[in-house]
């Protein structure tokens, strides 16, 4: 049996067609040997083609002698640039200027081959490092990165001369993949039938995981049960389930390997495994989280009367410890000042997220997917602001200040002009809503390139999420009603009886005015400063 039978790779045959339908494809410009990026009709590759800077004109396929090699590495290049995953940028720059090398490699090691899939993997990333260190090319690369404590470290990486081979032969054991994408080991959500509230789209999860298991048996039921999960779970919940229940397998793998199936666990196991998570130091609502999954398997085997089901109760409810009530991780005001005080060192559409997060309090998934026309006006001439609750799978309405609501204003139109068939307040280059961690990312950057402290004088480490705790208890702490701050934050709200009933609310508006003027009186200048960084924000929007 060849390497890629085992890999469950389509026939050559096969592949033979695929390859006639890939030249068939490449027409015109994409069908040459050499691409020039000045010749080329990509927008983002017109566009790059203007910076006089630009060194690296050409990628340059014909060196390649290998017709069946040069044409999977040419699609596997159109395919990324035509489908909107890579830009121009990518191609030429990060990618051409490291492909010789690889192109050189392919040509030496496999001449004779008829597709990339005929050599594992893990053999070709072995050899093709070899080949690299001893032409002295460097396989790894060190990125920086802010981590929880607010440190900046060094992180190994693979370099693009590895990553560019990796990403070409992976993408070839997935396009000629002898099945559906629920038989693979890594599921893409992007391949997946999946309806749009079981995705958020600003996250970067696009996988689910299965490789890594030790037992093939216990992997192929976590598999048929994460599918099952998928039709009422989010696809972000069901990747953890399918990490955490790898977790426990492969310890029961470690630990019991005379247990090779559900129906052999007894209490032992399940004990030893409880004692291994109290042991690892992690929070108890972890804890609690991680039994929940398992014992959610264990529930629905039984209940669904699948083949392998447990013989017993396994999970007990003193299994789980007790979880201390959570406080509020509100953002002191000390922290808000020094961060309303260097918003010009912002990104202006960050910025402007900062403010709005400040004010309304909604979660960053929400704050992300803030659409065009998000702005309603009442009678009055007052603000609301509408947006999906992606957690309640409902919309939500707020109101807001003439200040923010100018700076949502500005907004709009700056992005209406630069991004006009993107949908979003907040769209990323290729249209789709911002991610989450980029929000993140850019306010812990800026904690540390401006020294924004707590009170005990550490750099202070941002949680989108403490925002909302921020705004909800700010609200209580000055006399708003908790009905209506549930009513604001959107937490136990009933359904809306139609679809746009609440948007007026004269009772939730007239709370929200007068909290705003309390705000501005025991707060001092703390919130005063607030209103005029939105201010000056407006301002720097419109130049």
């Amino acid at each position: 049996m060849n390497a890629s039978s085992k890999r469950k790779i389509i026939s050559q045959s096969e592949i033979s067609k695929k390859i006639a339908v890939m030249n068939e494809e490449m027409q015109g410009f994409w069908a040459n040997n050499s691409w020039d990026i000045r010749k080329c009709p990509h927008p983002s590759a017109i566009e790059l083609s203007k910076n006089p800077a630009l060194r690296n004109r050409w990628v340059r396929f014909e060196r390649v002698k290998n017709l069946w090699l040069r044409t999977e590495l040419k699609y596997f290049y159109f395919y990324h640039l035509n489908n909107g995953i890579w830009n121009a940028k990518t191609v030429w720059i990060r990618k051409g200027t490291v492909i010789n090398k690889m192109l050189d490699f392919l040509d030496l090691k496999y001449p004779s081959i008829t597709s990339i899939t005929e050599v594992p993997i893990e053999k070709a990333m072995t050899e093709y490092r070899t080949y690299l260190t001893k032409r002295g090319v460097r396989i790894t690369t060190t990125n920086y990165k802010i981590t929880a404590n607010q440190e900046k470290t060094p992180v190994k990486a693979n370099s693009y001369y590895v990553t560019n081979l990796k990403q070409f032969m992976e993408f070839y054991e997935n396009f000629y993949f002898d099945g559906e994408e629920w038989d693979k080991d890594v599921w893409d959500r992007r391949n997946l039938p999946l309806p749009d509230d079981k995705v958020n789209p600003t996250q970067y999860e696009y996988t689910i995981n299965f490789k890594g298991f030790r037992n093939t048996y216990f992997k192929q039921l976590v598999k048929r049960y994460c599918k099952l999960r998928l039709n009422v779970d989010s696809f972000s919940y069901v990747s953890d389930i399918a990490q955490r229940l790898k977790e426990f397998f492969n310890f029961l793998d470690m630990k019991f390997k005379q247990v090779q199936r559900v129906h052999q666990l007894t209490r032992v196991e399940i004990e030893a495994y409880l004692s291994e998570l109290n042991m690892m130091g992690i929070k108890p609502s972890t804890i609690t989280g991680r039994i929940s999954i398992l014992e959610g398997l264990f529930s629905t085997l039984l209940r669904l009367e699948w083949d392998d089901v447990p013989s017993k109760i396994l999970i007990y409810s003193e299994d789980y410890p007790k979880i201390p009530r959570a406080k509020p991780r509100f953002i002191d005001e000390f922290v808000l000042e020094q961060l309303n005080s260097h918003l010009d060192k912002l990104p202006e559409y960050i910025a402007t997220m900062t403010m709005i997060v400040q004010e309304c309090g909604m979660r960053i998934s929400e704050l992300c997917t803030l659409k065009k026309g998000c702005l309603l006006e009442d009678k009055d001439g007052d603000f609301f602001l509408k947006y999906y609750q992606w957690k309640m799978k409902k919309e939500h309405i707020v109101p807001i200040s003439k200040e923010v609501a100018l700076l949502i204003k500005v907004r709009e139109d700056k992005v209406s002009e630069e991004f006009p068939d993107s949908e979003y307040l907040f769209p990323r280059k290729d249209g789709s809503p911002l991610k989450q961690e980029t929000f993140r990312g850019e306010l812990n950057k800026l904690a540390y390139e401006q020294n924004i402290v707590d009170k005990s004088g550490e750099i202070y480490r941002f949680h989108a999420h403490a925002f909302r705790h921020t705004v909800g208890t700010r609200m209580i702490n000055n006399g708003m009603p908790q009905h209506i701050v549930q009513k604001f934050l959107g937490h136990e709200s009933p359904e809306m009886t139609s679809r746009y009933a609440h948007i007026f609310d004269e009772t939730l508006k007239n709370e929200f005015t007068k909290f705003q003027e309390k705000l501005v009186t025991n707060s001092g200048d703390g919130y005063k400063n607030a209103q005029k960084s939105i201010t000056t924000l407006v301002n720097w929007c419109t130049l």
